[in-house]
């Protein structure tokens, strides 16, 4: 990597793919990433590791995951966060259960959660019983529809503005396990991360597609809230993992041009 190529420190990169994601979505980002030394790269499956599934709430997924990452890294070096959509909000609770475990954390097409009138958490939001409502609906559709129709119905959200991903197999993946991502991780559940971000903004990154309207007006408002830093793709959908991916490279290698 030309002006990274340095005696690092040990350094450990964990990937998060999203919802209905497998570790080989990174695979275009990792290529964009010439071999760098001490670099670790770790893309876990969470939908499959028994410890990450979908059963454990955000809390305990957080808690897992952090524990999961110690172990595999022995804790040793510093631990840069990626995150993708559904990945990046689990990367912004693993985030929020211990901040000081990560050194530098890269949020894409990620919602930080409904701004509950700046409190972390409402239950009696109109928004958050609007969105458990639609969010059941689809754990109903991933459990029991036909596979080829939920996924026709669900790639055709406003939310993803025609952009594309590789084609999702239901044999690579257990239902009840998306069926239960989709509940238990529900946006609903989610905190709201702004007060979290505003105090951790030196560390974050966060990045959005440009055809992305309503996440590149969020984000836009989170940073004059918060201060983060916000890097729009260009002519990239939410799905910038797809249609981005040296992007994103980039902006992971200047994190690790920063470490030398």
């Amino acid at each position: 990597m030309e002006g990274i190529g340095i005696d690092l420190e040990r350094v450990n990169l964990f990937l998060l793919h999203g919802f209905l994601g497998r570790p080989s979505d990174w695979e275009a980002v990792k290529a964009s990433l010439p071999p760098v030394a001490n670099l670790r790269i770790y893309t876990p499956d969470y939908f499959k590791d028994e410890e990450l599934t979908s059963v454990h709430s955000f809390e305990k997924w957080a808690e897992n995951f952090n524990d999961w990452a110690h172990d595999e890294t022995k804790g040793t070096g510093r631990n840069i966060l990626v995150g993708y959509s559904l990945g990046g909000r689990l990367a912004l609770q693993a985030l929020a259960q211990n901040p000081t475990q990560w050194y530098k954390a890269l949020f894409i097409s990620t919602n930080p959660g409904f701004d509950d009138n700046h409190k972390n958490f409402d239950p009696s939001s109109e928004q958050r019983r609007q969105r458990w409502l639609n969010d059941s609906y689809w754990a109903e559709e991933f459990l029991k529809a036909p596979w080829d129709m939920v996924m026709r119905n669900w790639n055709a959200q406003p939310v993803f503005g025609g952009g594309s991903e590789p084609l999702r197999m239901e044999k690579d993946y257990s239902r009840e396990n998306l069926s239960l991502a989709l509940t238990r991780w529900s946006l609903a559940e989610q905190q709201n991360m702004r007060n979290l971000l505003t105090a951790l903004k030196q560390k974050v990154f966060w990045l959005v597609g440009e055809r992305d309207e309503k996440f590149v007006s969020m984000s836009q408002t989170l940073h004059h809230e918060t201060g983060v830093k916000v890097e729009i793709a260009q002519d990239a959908s939410h799905r910038v993992l797809f249609d981005r991916p040296r992007e994103i490279a980039e902006i992971i290698k200047s994190i690790l041009a920063q470490l030398k």
